[in-house]
């Protein structure tokens, strides 16, 4: 009986030593939880699940332990009790083990790419305030925006734009047969309230991405569906209120996630509105009517009337409204294989051509209405994702998806009685399958990618007066058009040390296309077809050295190509019209473009001190063949056609002869005293065009650019003081092809400009937070290199934000 008696003291003694301990992670400041930290002690890994609880059943108390995650400062606590104990973490400034999985599809290091990659964070995205995923990159830095209208937004990555980057969401590429090459809009479709992150990979992605990655790819992955790890049913709500005070308008959202162990949804909607944008007051003395909004044309008694504007910095023709939806639904089939159904529907209203409704002809407006009808994008995508090694991979991802975009523009001419109507419906249906395989001190990648586009382009001319309809000449070829793109591809890392790391990858790539053209009656094209098939191979070869651990050398060789898409090869007629008397510019199809093929090479060096600063520079020079541009062209040997009523020129996309991009990056950052961080950064380009040995501006290239700030984070309270700023674009500087739309800057190009800007944040608790900013506090009248619209004058932000778990 004794020795029974003391074997249960011992069992109880050792009981208490060895009892759950709980740990709840949330973040300093935010409060909220932590997913995904780690500890690791005697060969166990244990982690914090959704809601941030990380059960430490086992580990021996009192004992010291070290809290680990990729994007928290590390901590070494100690635990010495049974009761649930809640610990926070400091989000990291320099993040030296932050991954990333937009150059390769998986997750990696982004200290083992040779490649520059921007991450935009969560944290960051709510700590910015923007309501367009356009301003988001702005505000960010990352990218020049250009602007035609409130309602949109170009990204610029080292002067490629538009059909040159390549737009990616959750792994489904945006690009489609008709982005052109001009100033697309149609980042304004992806929602940054749903945002998880947004990674942005400069130089060409083409091995990985395929066409259109030459100049980078922007990856935006939205919140994914989050399971419980307990009985019971995890509920995470985020919402918010935001008002904008520079168009008088407004965003709201709300957000769910339903967890359970197999099965997990995720909800989210955001409705936005915006007026009219009210740009600043305060101009260079020089240019004392620059922007300036003088009139607009409203309709009275059924006949168009030029109206004098009583507030000419409020920009009358920019307002607009949207809303989007995400639906995602996710089923862990066991702990190695999760399927994934994904759900996406953006949708705005009319958005009118702002740039277009302030154009003059003999003192009277150009246009009475010119509108994009609204941006429709849907999507659904189904998602495999299998983390189970057998002999040919350790991780496989499929992902299937059909997109449905509808876009349109709508003009009439100032009192005219035809409202003219080009309607695009694109169908896109892609196929992508991406192993990985690691074999010793390689990670290998492979896979395969199926894309096929169809797009059917209408047209018709109303009178508005009596209701009737006639017949117009179409966007695109009238009888349909289609792409189809196949590809496959193959990379390699080697981690042959710590201090050396090569990379390299190959794809081969195939793309048909083809166009027909019904009706002839408008344009008597000297054909009725248009077909293409182009095959490119390209590959990249990088390399990373760190001969001592404060210093990183990557060097990186890659190519990339853009095969001519509908837009570039079949646009039927699109007026580039001009201000004043000039002739307009009329673009014409041509059925012998080549594909374009870059270049590049990059070198980048970054230096850190300690964990607290850290200082990067990179320098890059791409060459472009058969770079296409809009040229002097000629229609049944004739260099002017009669359109639209007006004598115009005639141009076409043509192969130059080549052009070339070179610049140079630079940034720092600095956390000290530990409340206190310094960001800095600074972006210069060049670009010129070859075209039989004459050499021009290559468009896109924006001029010097770049954004410092100051963040103190004490408490409950967090603030950040930042300016941005841009350089001048000189008129010598402008390309002549009319993409960089000298017309809407001063005589002497676009001049530079300064921002002030303050964003104070306060974590009420962890459910509760607000945010106050001021932006262009000083209400300085400026726009972006190549915009359309003024910026924002003095804008006040403000959102309240409620989050529960």
């Amino acid at each position: 009986m004794l020795k029974t008696n003391v074997l249960l003291a011992i069992i109880a003694c050792i009981s208490s030593f060895t009892h759950a301990q709980k740990l709840q992670i949330v973040d300093d400041y935010t409060k909220q939880p932590i997913a995904n930290a780690v500890v690791v002690q005697n060969q166990k890994t244990y982690t914090s699940n959704a809601i941030g609880l990380m059960d430490l059943t086992g580990i021996t108390v009192p004992s010291e332990i070290l809290l680990e995650h990729p994007n928290y400062t590390s901590k070494t606590i100690q635990i010495s009790n049974n009761e649930l104990t809640v610990i926070s973490l400091l989000e990291k400034t320099i993040d030296l083990d932050e991954v990333t999985v937009s150059s390769s599809r998986f997750l990696e290091k982004k200290s083992d790419v040779p490649k520059r990659i921007e991450t935009i964070r969560s944290s960051e995205i709510q700590r910015m305030n923007q309501s367009s995923t356009a301003d988001l990159l702005a505000s960010n830095g990352a990218v020049f925006i250009q602007k035609s209208q409130l309602g949109g937004g170009s990204p610029v990555i080292r002067g490629f734009e538009t059909n040159k980057i390549l737009l990616v969401v959750d792994g489904i590429p945006l690009n489609n047969a008709i982005y052109r090459g001009g100033h697309l809009q149609n980042v304004l479709t992806i929602d940054p309230a749903a945002l998880e992150s947004v990674e942005i990979v400069y130089g060409p992605g083409s091995v990985v991405y395929g066409s259109d990655a030459l100049g980078g790819v922007m990856h935006f992955h939205t919140m994914k569906p989050q399971f419980s790890e307990t009985d019971s049913i995890l509920i995470k709500t985020n919402s918010f209120a935001r008002y904008f005070s520079a168009a008088n308008g407004f965003s709201g959202h709300a957000s769910l996630n339903l967890g359970w162990k197999r099965w997990s949804s995720f909800t989210s909607f955001t409705y936005s509105h915006f007026g009219d944008l009210t740009q600043g007051k305060v101009r260079k003395s020089k240019y004392p009517d620059f922007g300036e909004r003088t009139f607009y044309v409203d309709r009275i008694n059924d006949v168009d009337s030029m109206v004098n504007n009583s507030n000419k910095n409020k920009q009358v023709g920019s307002a607009y409204s949207q809303y989007d939806i995400i639906q995602k639904i996710a089923f862990k089939q066991n702990d190695h294989i999760v399927h994934t159904l994904n759900m996406q529907l953006s949708n705005s209203s009319d958005i009118d051509r702002y740039d277009r409704l302030t154009q003059t002809k003999n003192g009277l407006p150009r246009f009475s209405e010119w509108y994009y009808g609204p941006q429709f994008r849907a999507l659904i995508a189904y998602d495999l994702s299998i983390n189970q090694k057998s002999k040919i991979y350790d991780q496989v991802k499929v992902n299937a998806s059909q997109q449905w975009i509808e876009e349109s523009r709508h003009d009439r001419a100032y009192k005219s009685d035809f409202l003219n109507h080009r309607t695009e419906k694109v169908l896109v249906s892609t196929l992508l399958v991406d192993l990985e395989k690691r074999l010793g001190k390689h990670e290998i990648r492979y896979g395969i990618f199926a894309k096929y586009d169809q797009v059917q382009s209408t047209a018709n001319k109303q009178n508005i007066l009596v209701d009737t309809s006639g017949s117009l000449d179409t966007r695109y070829p009238d009888g349909g058009s289609s792409m189809s793109t196949g590809a496959i591809y193959v990379t390699d890392v080697i981690e042959i040390s710590d201090k050396f790391i090569l990379s390299g990858g190959i794809r081969a790539n195939y793309v048909h296309l083809k166009a027909k053209f019904n009706d002839r009656t408008f344009y008597p094209f000297p054909y009725s077809e248009a077909k293409q098939n182009n095959s490119a191979l390209n590959g990249n070869l990088g390399v990373i050295l760190q001969p001592i651990k404060s210093i990183r050398i990557s060097l990186n060789g890659s190519t990339g190509f853009r095969a001519p898409n509908i837009d570039d090869l079949a646009k039927v007629f699109e007026s580039v019209v001009e201000t004043n008397n000039t002739s307009g510019k009329l673009v014409v199809p041509n059925t012998n473009l080549k594909p374009e093929t870059v270049y590049s090479g990059e070198l980048g060096i970054s230096y850190r001190y300690k964990d607290n600063i850290q200082v990067s520079a990179l320098g890059y020079y791409s060459r472009i063949e058969n770079v296409i541009a809009i040229l002097p062209s000629t229609l049944n040997g004739s260099d002017t056609a009669f359109y639209n009523n007006n004598y115009v020129d005639v141009y076409s996309a043509k192969n130059a002869n080549y052009g070339i991009v070179y610049g140079a990056e630079g940034s720092i950052k600095a956390q000290f005293l530990k409340h206190w961080v310094v960001t800095s950064s600074i972006n210069y380009t060049q670009g010129r065009v070859y075209v039989e040995g004459d050499e021009k501006p290559l468009d896109h290239i924006p001029p010097v650019y770049g954004k410092t700030s100051l963040q103190f984070t004490w408490k409950k309270l967090q603030t950040e003081f930042f300016t941005q700023y841009s350089g001048w674009k000189k008129l010598a500087d402008y390309s002549d092809s009319g993409e960089d739309n000298l017309a809407y800057a001063t005589a002497d190009g676009m001049p530079n400009w300064i921002t002030y800007n303050l964003r104070i944040g306060y974590q009420f608790n962890s459910k509760l937070s607000a945010q106050v900013a001021c932006e262009n506090i000083l209400d300085q009248n400026y726009r972006t290199f190549a915009s359309n619209i003024s910026a924002p004058g003095r804008n006040f932000i403000v959102t309240l934000r409620l989050n529960t778990f």
